[in-house]
């Protein structure tokens, strides 16, 4: 998030602490694997460009998870393959060695931005969302599921870049004039 630069030290900074602000999630930072970037342009907006880091987690939910919490400088949490975490709103975080987050499900609350819920793959609500989701989240999501049984922690998360330029209208029209994904 463009936007995060001047409080964030690194876009992984930046996702870490909006995790923990819009989901409280708490996770460190080296649980963050950047996967690549989006950029957006605006036909109505020339010379304005949003860029957008993706990164990837692993994570498996778990109830009741008892941890302890390391900070860092900024307060935010961080640790490697061997560390268990917890944030200082309560939720349960934990690395294992497989480098695979372990969080318990009930701790997931929304804020005045989303409402989490989860969804099967079939119901994701996509007409409810910005037109390029249905672009790369689902190839994103497609290509985790490929992984998902392989917790050995071998197989490698997608990479992806992407350019989306949007029709004019903004919000309202939601429109992908042209788009571009390396995957």
């Amino acid at each position: 998030l463009e936007e995060s630069k001047e409080i964030d030290p690194t876009p992984a900074h930046g996702a870490m602490r909006e995790l923990a602000e819009e989901a409280n999630l708490s996770l460190p930072l080296g649980a963050f694997t950047p996967v690549g970037t989006l950029s957006f342009t605006f036909e109505d907006r020339v010379g304005e460009k949003m860029v957008v880091h993706l990164f990837h987690v692993d994570v498996s939910f778990e109830e009741d998870v008892v941890t302890t919490s390391i900070t860092d400088d900024y307060g935010l949490l961080q640790g490697g393959d061997d560390t268990t975490t917890v944030s200082e709103h309560g939720n349960s975080i934990a690395m294992t060695t497989r480098g695979v987050s372990i969080i318990d499900p009930n701790s997931i609350e929304g804020c005045d931005e989303i409402i989490p819920r989860w969804f099967s793959w079939s119901e994701i609500p996509l007409h409810q969302m910005f037109a390029d989701d249905s672009v790369w989240l689902t190839y994103f999501l497609s290509q985790s599921a490929v992984r998902d049984g392989d917790r050995s922690n071998t197989a490698t998360p997608i990479k992806m870049n992407g350019w989306f330029h949007f029709a004019p209208g903004g919000d309202d029209g939601n429109k992908i004039e042209h788009y571009f994904l390396d995957t």
